[in-house]
C-alpha cells in the first residue's frame, strides 16, 4: 500500500498530474501509460544519448526539472531572436543573437 501512496503523491506532485481528471476505465488506464511512458523515457535517457550521462545517477525528478528548465531557455532565447528580427534590422546585432541562441542549444 506504501508504495501505491507514494506513486500517487510523485504523480501529483513532481509529474503535475494534479489537475489531470479522469473518470472512465479508459482514462485512467492511459492516465497510468501516460505517466510510466514519461517516468521510463526519463530513466534510459541517460544511457541512450551520452549528452546526459551525467544524470545517469539523480533522480527522475531532478532529471526532469533540469531538462524543462533547458527547454524554457531554449524557448524564452528562440522567442527573443525572432522579436529582435522584427524590431531591429542590424545584421550584427542579430547575428550575434543567433550565435548566443545556438550556444544555448549547444548547452543543454
Amino acid at each position: 500500500r506504501w508504495n501505491i501512496e507514494t506513486s500517487y503523491y510523485e504523480q501529483k506532485t513532481f509529474w503535475s498530474f494534479c489537475n489531470y481528471m479522469v473518470r472512465s476505465c479508459k482514462g485512467i488506464e492511459m492516465l497510468v501509460n501516460l505517466i510510466n511512458i514519461s517516468y521510463c523515457a526519463m530513466k534510459i535517457l541517460p544511457y541512450q544519448n551520452e549528452h546526459f550521462s551525467q544524470y545517469r545517477t539523480k533522480s527522475v525528478q531532478e532529471f526532469r526539472f533540469e531538462l524543462s528548465q533547458g527547454i524554457r531557455s531554449q524557448i524564452f532565447f528562440t522567442i527573443f531572436v525572432k522579436n529582435i528580427e522584427t524590431h531591429i534590422k542590424s545584421n550584427a546585432m542579430i547575428k550575434a543573437l543567433k550565435q548566443l541562441a545556438c550556444q544555448r542549444v549547444y548547452h543543454l
